[in-house]
């Protein structure tokens, strides 16, 4: 069977098609506002890259020394149960496409489990100025490094 991309639609019009090209698939504001607050944090990642050379996962940012992606998920191209509607034109390729997408999230976050990477998914409905502070916070723990067990040398008792 043919890919979902390559079966895609003919726009149904021509202002249909300008805005579907206009839509951002990176730096999107959500995005930038978490990576601009994490960048205030001192926490440095790097931005729409593979985890791992041998992945075909892209994650919007990614802190290799901790093991962490965040993936900022856009309510419409990834089905948010809050907000995502089917559109009424072609409406049974929509809805394919984004059971698709959802499936390959799906996956993706297996693959990244399975090679001992935490996950933390977003979706740009929470990225907000009153939503932030937590979502920061939820970031910051799992970038912080894990103190270590064993005491300094010139602490030990011996």
């Amino acid at each position: 069977m043919k890919s979902i991309r390559s079966r895609a639609p003919a726009a149904s019009t021509p202002a249909v098609r300008r805005a579907m090209q206009a839509v951002h698939t990176a730096h999107t504001t959500p995005e930038i506002l978490l990576r601009s607050s994490l960048f205030k944090l001192g926490l440095r990642y790097r931005v729409h890259t593979r985890p791992e050379p041998s992945l075909p996962i892209k994650a919007d940012l990614v802190f290799r020394s901790r093991k962490l992606t965040i993936f900022v998920d856009g309510c419409f191209w990834h089905g948010c149960p809050r907000h995502f509607r089917i559109p009424k034109v072609n409406a049974a390729w929509w809805e394919e496409k984004i059971a698709d997408n959802v499936r390959r999230d799906k996956r993706n976050i297996s693959l990244l489990k399975a090679r001992g990477w935490n996950v933390v998914r977003i979706w740009e409905h929470d990225i907000s100025p009153t939503r932030l502070p937590k979502i920061l916070e939820r970031v910051v723990t799992q970038t912080v490094p894990k103190p270590s067990i064993r005491p300094h040398k010139r602490y030990r008792i011996e």
